[in-house]
C-alpha cells in the first residue's frame, strides 16, 4: 500500500515538474505588455471609417531610449506586431524599417510609428526601482506627414521586468 502510495505521488510530481516552463524568456515581460497594450489602442480608435481590412499599416520600429536596454525595442516591436497581426477584422500589418510619406502612396496606405521615452531618471522606492516611461504612438497617412490619430500612454516599469542597459542600472557618482 505503502509503495502504490509512493508510486502515485512520484508520477504526480514528475508531471507538474514536466509542465513547468524552464524558460523565464518566453514569459511576457513589461515592455511586451506595453506594446499589446499600445495595438490594442490602434485597433480600438483607428481614424479610418471603412472595413479595416482593407488597410494598409506599415509599422516602423519603436524609437526607444537606450535607458530600457538592449532588447527594448525588439521586445515592445515584436509584440506590438504580433497584436496586430492577431486581430481578426484588423488593417493589413507590414514591418518595415521606416516609412516616409510619399506622394504616391495608396490610399488604403498608413503609418503607424512609436516612441518611448524615458522622461525623467529612475525612482528608487524602499525595496525597488521603478523606471517612468512615456509611450508615443502616431498614425499618419501614407501621403502626408499630418497626424490623424496619437494616443500617449505614461507608466512606469519596474526594474525586475526590464533588460536596463548598464548606464542606466550604475549609480551616478
Amino acid at each position: 500500500m505503502m509503495r502504490q502510495a509512493f508510486i502515485v505521488l512520484l508520477t504526480l510530481v514528475m508531471t507538474g515538474c514536466a509542465g513547468q516552463d524552464g524558460d523565464p524568456s518566453r514569459h511576457r515581460t513589461p515592455l511586451e505588455n506595453l506594446g499589446q497594450a499600445a495595438a490594442t489602442e490602434v485597433l480600438r480608435e483607428p481614424p479610418w471609417q471603412d472595413d479595416p481590412q482593407g488597410r494598409v499599416l506599415l509599422v516602423t520600429p519603436v524609437q526607444a531610449d537606450a535607458d530600457f536596454g538592449e532588447q527594448a525595442d525588439a521586445r515592445f516591436n515584436d509584440a506590438l506586431t504580433r497584436r496586430l497581426l492577431s486581430a481578426r477584422h484588423g488593417p493589413q500589418v507590414l514591418s518595415v524599417t521606416e516609412a516616409p510619406a510619399r506622394s504616391d502612396a495608396p490610399a488604403n496606405q498608413w503609418r503607424l510609428s512609436s516612441h518611448l521615452k524615458a522622461p525623467v531618471g529612475a525612482i528608487t522606492l524602499s525595496d525597488r526601482r521603478l523606471y517612468p516611461y512615456a509611450l508615443t504612438v502616431t498614425l499618419q497617412r501614407g501621403d502626408s506627414d499630418d497626424i490623424w490619430w496619437q494616443k500617449e500612454i505614461d507608466g512606469a516599469f519596474d526594474e525586475l521586468g526590464l533588460p536596463l542597459s548598464k548606464a542606466a542600472v550604475t549609480p551616478a557618482p
